[in-house]
C-alpha cells in the first residue's frame, strides 16, 4: 500500500544533458498526490483530489539542458500511484457488449437523442449546454466528441 509518506520520501535520479521531466512540475503534481492520499488516510482534505484517471492523463514538460527527473522512474512511480488510487476507488464492472447474455440493456441512439432533446428543452435558461458523463470513480467529465464504432456510438470524454 502506497502512503502519503511514501510519496513525500520518493526520490528520483536527476538527469543532465539527456531528456528528463521538469522537476518543479513533478514536485507540484506529487504535492497534489500527497494531499489526495492524506485525505484517503483521514488526515485532511485535498483541495483538488486526484483520481486514477488524472494520474494517467498527466504530462510533464521535458528538460534537456538543465536537471530533470528520470522519466522512467517518474512514470513507474506514477503507475504505483494510479494502482493505489484504483484500489481505493469503487471497482467498476467491465462493460458487457449489448448482444451478449447478461448485458445491461443499452439505450438506443434514437432514444438518447430524444432524451437529450427533452432534457435540453426543460433545463433552466441559464444552465450550461454541456453533456457530462459520470465516470466509475464519481468524477464528471464533459463529452467532447462522438465516434461511430462497431459496438455502437461512443461518447468521447475530456
Amino acid at each position: 500500500m502506497l502512503t502519503s509518506a511514501d510519496v513525500l520520501n520518493q526520490k528520483f535520479a536527476a538527469t543532465k544533458f539527456r531528456e528528463g521531466y521538469d522537476q518543479d512540475e513533478v514536485d507540484d503534481f506529487l504535492d497534489r498526490v500527497v494531499e489526495t492520499l492524506k485525505e484517503q488516510e483521514g488526515a485532511g482534505r485535498a483541495a483538488k483530489p486526484l483520481t486514477a484517471w488524472d494520474i494517467g492523463q498527466v504530462r510533464f514538460q521535458t528538460t534537456k539542458w538543465r536537471e530533470g527527473y528520470d522519466q522512467q522512474e517518474v512514470d513507474a512511480f506514477l503507475d504505483r500511484v494510479r494502482e493505489q488510487l484504483s484500489v481505493d476507488a469503487a471497482p467498476a464492472a467491465e462493460p458487457v457488449p449489448a448482444w451478449q447474455p447478461g448485458a445491461t440493456p443499452a439505450i438506443s441512439g434514437s432514444a438518447l437523442v430524444l432524451h437529450l432533446q427533452t432534457m435540453r428543452a426543460t433545463r433552466p435558461a441559464d444552465a450550461p449546454d454541456t453533456v457530462f458523463v459520470r465516470l466509475p470513480d464519481g468524477t464528471l467529465r464533459p463529452v467532447t466528441d462522438l465516434r461511430n464504432t462497431a459496438d455502437g456510438i461512443e461518447l468521447v470524454v475530456g
